[in-house]
Parts: C-alpha cells; sequence; structure tokens
C-alpha cells in the first residue's frame, strides 16, 4: 500500500515472458467477466497484441495488474482520418468490466489523454465491437462516462463491425497524483499524423 503523498499505482511496461503471459491472462478473464454480463468483446486481437512485440503497459494497483493497453504498431488508423484530424496513437485497451472496474478505467483514460497531450499528439484511438445504436451495450456506455466520443460503425477489411473510439489528449494533472509512471512506461513511436 502506498504511504501518504505516494501514488498507488504505477504505469510500467510490459516486457517479459511472464509479465505478458499475466496480461494474455488478464485479457482473457475480462472476456469472460464481460460474456457474463452479455457484452461481447472478443481478446483474439488483444491477446495477439499481446503476445507480439507490440508496446504493452500495464496499470498496476499496489504491484497487482488492474489494467493493461497496447499500442498497435505500424498501422495507419484510417478509420479515423476525416472525423479526427491531427497526430494520433492507437491503442487497445483491456476493457474495463462496467460496475467492476470503472476507476481503473478512470485513470487510464485520465493517464493515457494526458501522456498524449505531453508528447504533442491530438488524439488517442481505439475501437470496440459495435452494439446496434438503439441498445448502446454498457461498456459504450461507461466509455462515454469516461470521456470516449463514439463515432459511427464501421466495417473491418476483416468483416467485423467495430465502434471506432477517440480520446482528446489534454493535459490532466489529476492522473500524477493517483499514478507513478517510469520514463519508458508508454513510448509512442506509431504515430500517425495527417
Amino acid at each position: 500500500m502506498g504511504t501518504v503523498g505516494t501514488p498507488v499505482y504505477s504505469m510500467l511496461p510490459v516486457r517479459t515472458g511472464a509479465a505478458r503471459a499475466e496480461a494474455t491472462a488478464f485479457a482473457q478473464e475480462a472476456t469472460r467477466r464481460l460474456a457474463d454480463q452479455g457484452i461481447y468483446h472478443p481478446a483474439d486481437q488483444l491477446v495477439d497484441l499481446i503476445r507480439s512485440q507490440a508496446t504493452v503497459t500495464g496499470l498496476y494497483d499496489d504491484g497487482e495488474l488492474a489494467g493493461c493497453l497496447v499500442v498497435h504498431p505500424d498501422e495507419d488508423p484510417t478509420l479515423w482520418s476525416r472525423s479526427c484530424p491531427g497526430p494520433g496513437v492507437w491503442v487497445s485497451l483491456v476493457p474495463p468490466v462496467p460496475g467492476r472496474d470503472d476507476q481503473v478505467a478512470r485513470l487510464l483514460t485520465l493517464w493515457l489523454a494526458d501522456h498524449a497531450a505531453q508528447h504533442e499528439l491530438k488524439w488517442v484511438w481505439w475501437e470496440v465491437p459495435a452494439t446496434p445504436p438503439q441498445s448502446p451495450a454498457p461498456l459504450l456506455v461507461l466509455l462515454r462516462d469516461l470521456g470516449w466520443e463514439d463515432l459511427p460503425a464501421v466495417r473491418r477489411a476483416d468483416g467485423e463491425r467495430v465502434t471506432p473510439l477517440r480520446l482528446r489528449a489534454e493535459r490532466r494533472p489529476a492522473p500524477t497524483v493517483a499514478i507513478s509512471a517510469s520514463a519508458d512506461a508508454l513510448p509512442l513511436p506509431a504515430v500517425s499524423s495527417r
């Protein structure tokens, strides 16, 4: 447990095989918990990214993995090109389970917005499986509450319908009070500029 004035949460790079295996299991468990709530969010693509050479960063709560994100390497996020002009970074997060991981999702969102702004980016992009507009999934409702904006659903080249999400990069000093981050917590080499 952190002492007074010391952040309890830490953002750290996930590099070792054991750490990536832990992140993989974490993503698969999140998918199971979402499925228990009737929310479809397959882990396959995220697990493949975690197991690859992609940049993976974990949010640790007093030493225990509480959240995880991956930067999509060397991919052009064409889904966002018209609605999000300016430089940005495409990430995937292990999705929060509504009612369970709301605080972790809030901290990750705040930290990502701040971190991207520090790197002079304008956007953070993400995509989640599409749901009918008349009945958005609880996950999408939670993400909207956290500041993610959803764009009209599109069909990817692989045939899956997804909802593109965007988060405006902006300085947020609050995360630094709650989260300590190593200098290499999330390098941002995979930046796309328009």
